[in-house]
């Protein structure tokens, strides 16, 4: 893992949603520990990783299995996007009246999945 690589990952995210960036944090599935983020909170980042084992787990009981993101959409127009990456979580939140969903997506989500992929190979 190329943690350089990982920070650049970040600053490409920063980049392309700009103010509509609200915080943002990728972690480890199986310790919840950041291993980059931007202006997130731990603990909530944390809660999020249980929230997604257990949607991972929920769909087991005969439903597909999750795909590329899943979407929270908050009160005061904020939203939530995780990324379940493997061993990872890459956790996205943006103001819904600032981002622009389609750019975010189609574009944004997969040129930072491929750097992420990118900065993990060994």
């Amino acid at each position: 893992m190329d943690v350089q690589k990982l920070n650049g990952c970040m600053e490409l995210l920063k980049k392309q949603m700009g103010e509509s960036l609200l915080a943002s944090s990728i972690l480890s599935m199986s310790d919840a520990q950041s291993i980059a983020d931007y202006n997130s909170k731990a603990g909530a980042a944390a809660v999020f990783i249980q929230v997604t084992e257990f949607i991972i787990e929920s769909l087991k009981k005969g439903y597909p299995s999750l795909g590329k993101y899943y979407i929270v959409d908050l009160e005061d127009n904020k939203m939530l996007i995780f990324l379940p990456l493997g061993e990872y979580q890459w956790g996205i939140a943006v103001d819904s009246n600032k981002a622009k969903l389609g750019l975010l997506l189609n574009v944004v989500i997969p040129e930072i999945v491929e750097a992420f992929s990118d900065a993990i190979k060994n």
